[in-house]
């Protein structure tokens, strides 16, 4: 291989460092083609394009005096012509990236692609022809007038009544006069859970309502007023002013709900709900999980709504009775309700339970049947707020139910088991016997008293099925730990407004 050092120039154009000739050309770094090599006086060239052999006699070129480059470029003899056409020249394995279009796809202009922002703005215009249904963005049912109408699909209406009973439909209102049937209109009423809470609330004088649960299903509550201690006992035997019930961590409510009917439990949930059979087996803290689990508002029946029921009850001159024998009153025999067993009522066959509120209106807290059904007898009641520590009381200030922890001490001892009246109530505050844990001595309700007096006990109240006349709104039991479950032992929910 020949090497020439000189520097090289033709005209105005110079080829300037080390000029190799092996088989291909090489000038400034740069490769060529299409070009013949012919050799000079002191140059001789074999070979051919692009392989070439050259041999010197000396090892110095000259300029013009052996090598021309001939060929479409140009001719080296020659100097390059400025304004010439040198398309065929190019840089041997010249690529994009040497030009600066690495990025660059070789692709038509039809065949091009489009960025993926350009994408999604095209994807979401409309064709040009189609057939489209256009509104407002962000447009709600108030804005078509239909504010009042609940989503409910003609599936979801069925599985909320199936689990009322009735086959699907809710035939009536518990026996109220003027029984609101609700199966004929049911394909007509697109708002009919509505409609349901304003016939109750309309059949009822405002005294019942119906409150739904997180899985919509509903659940029947009775309104007892607010009152002062002094207008239901005059003597003065509670005190004055407001009864706890109404007070919820100190704030004053115009009013309590509780349940209509004794507690089931649908899907998890407690209910208050008509002809049903009422749930039973249910230790303490699964009762009041249950009421809880049916959402914000519910909650179980507290020992303070229990004795606001009963003293509103006693100074309206009624004291209500209830399924005391079997399915029936144990005196009164001709009252009787629903056995949930088809059973005979006062046989001691089978579970002399009846169906919620299936008894008579004596069997409610104020005679009528918009009232709080079966205090009386048929399963005994759990109520939060109150519970007693070796026979030492502890009960919730008010009817706000806080952690056991925060009870108040009573300081008061329970002494034994005696008839409720006969209660000794020696060293019993006046809030005890608001709470009618103790008998206030005036106009108390029928019923009896029992107690345990070893360890953490929690009370049930009412009565069972076959106690008779032990039976009664007066009846307290402080005697079971709060995981006894029993076939006699249910519960009650209530609600509260959130």
């Amino acid at each position: 291989m020949a090497r020439l050092s000189d520097s090289i120039t033709y005209g105005n154009h110079a080829i300037t460092g080390d000029v190799n000739v092996g088989g291909t050309l090489t000038i400034n770094g740069v490769v060529f083609q299409q070009m013949t090599l012919t050799g000079g006086s002191n140059v001789t060239v074999s070979g051919s394009f692009p392989n070439y052999t050259i041999s010197a006699t000396d090892t110095t070129y000259q300029a013009g005096t052996g090598i021309s480059l001939l060929g479409t470029a140009f001719n080296v003899d020659n100097p390059f012509n400025p304004s010439g056409n040198y398309s065929a020249l190019r840089a041997q394995a010249t690529t994009k990236a040497d030009v600066g279009l690495g990025s660059a796809d070789n692709t038509s202009d039809m065949a091009k692609p489009v960025s993926t922002a350009v994408q999604g703005a095209l994807n979401s215009k409309a064709n040009t022809t189609g057939t489209y249904s256009l509104r407002a963005t962000g447009t709600t049912k108030d804005d078509v007038g239909l504010a009042n109408v609940d989503n409910y699909s003609r599936a979801d209406y069925d599985a909320r009544y199936a689990a009322a009973g009735s086959g699907g439909g809710v035939e009536s209102v518990d026996g109220m006069s003027g029984a609101v049937d609700l199966s004929s209109s049911y394909a007509g009423a697109p708002a009919l859970l509505d409609g349901l809470r304003r016939s109750v609330e309309a059949a009822s004088g405002g005294n019942m309502t119906v409150f739904y649960t997180a899985n919509g299903l509903p659940s029947y509550f009775t309104r007892i007023p607010k009152f002062l201690c002094e207008d239901v006992v005059s003597g003065g035997q509670i005190g004055a002013g407001t009864h706890e019930a109404f007070i919820f961590d100190g704030v004053e409510d115009s009013e309590i709900w509780v349940g209509t009917y004794q507690a089931s439990i649908i899907n998890g949930e407690a209910v208050s709900q008509p002809g049903v059979a009422p749930v039973v087996d249910t230790n303490y803290d699964n009762a009041r999980i249950a009421c809880q689990n049916a959402g914000t508002g519910f909650d179980l029946q507290s020992n303070w709504d229990w004795a606001a029921i009963v003293l509103w009850s006693l100074a309206n001159g009624f004291e209500s009775r209830g399924n005391t024998n079997q399915g029936r009153h144990h005196n009164n025999r001709w009252e009787v309700g629903t056995r949930q067993d088809g059973g005979v009522v006062g046989s001691s066959s089978g579970v002399g339970n009846i169906l919620t509120g299936s008894g008579p209106a004596y069997w409610r807290h104020d005679g009528t049947y918009s009232g709080i059904s079966d205090m009386v007898g048929n399963v005994w009641e759990w109520c939060s707020g109150l519970k007693t520590l070796d026979g030492r009381v502890f009960f919730s200030a008010d009817n706000y139910i806080p952690i056991e922890s925060l009870y108040v001490d009573s300081g008061f001892d329970i002494n034994g088991s005696v008839p409720w009246s006969s209660t000794n109530t020696t060293g019993a505050s006046v809030a005890l016997k608001r709470a009618l844990v103790v008998p206030k001595g005036v106009n108390d309700p029928l019923g009896a008293f029992y107690v345990n007096t070893s360890g953490e006990r929690h009370p049930v109240r009412g009565g069972a099925r076959n106690l008779d006349s032990i039976a009664g709104l007066g009846t307290l039991s402080i005697e079971l730990d709060r995981t006894d479950d029993f076939n006699t032992i249910g519960f009650r929910p209530r609600f509260r407004q959130p």
